[in-house]
């Protein structure tokens, strides 16, 4: 009897430590988990700003510290959006979910998405695939990048969407 309960009782701890693992993770997973805070607040300034403005400075529209902005089209795939950007990231709230998606999770995967994930010394602070029906701004930019101390930008018309209800935001020099 006494043995059948150190049975159980190893079983249960056993249970509990796996559960515990997948659920916090790894140090590498702890390591690369951001929180995506602070995107509405940008994104509603972007909507008001790019109907009202030729120009904008997207630095002014953030309430987060940040270096460099990268943004990438439909269908870029994740491995080389990693090699771009020079670190990898996740939004994933559980470990389980990280070993599930992480391969696709910054993939866009229709027309009309798109990935923008800003860094600070090399760490990234925000990351959000986003829609056009949600935030009707495409940015035109060479190598995907540009910096907090060259945000600013040229608003037009994209002529290649909706009747001039998405604006393009073209980097200036």
């Amino acid at each position: 009897m006494i043995e059948r309960k150190k049975v159980v009782r190893n079983i249960v701890i056993v249970f509990m430590i796996t559960l515990l693992f997948f659920i916090v993770g790894t140090p590498r997973y702890q390591s690369m988990k951001i929180k995506s805070e602070g995107f509405s607040d940008l994104e509603n300034k972007l909507k008001e700003t790019v109907f009202d403005n030729s120009e904008i400075d997207i630095k002014k529209l953030t309430n987060f510290d940040w270096d460099e902005c990268y943004v990438f089209n439909p269908y870029y795939p994740s491995k080389e959006v990693y090699e771009k950007v020079g670190v990898e990231w996740t939004n994933t709230k559980t470990f389980i979910g990280f070993l599930m998606i992480h391969d696709v999770e910054n993939e866009t995967s229709n027309d009309d998405q798109f990935l923008i994930v800003f860094k600070k010394e090399n760490k990234v602070v925000l990351a959000k695939i986003y829609s056009l029906n949600e935030l009707p701004v495409i940015l035109k930019l060479e190598d995907n990048k540009f910096t907090s101390s060259n945000a600013k930008f040229l608003v037009t018309v994209s002529k290649q969407y909706d009747e001039g209800k998405i604006k393009e935001l073209v980097l200036k020099n």
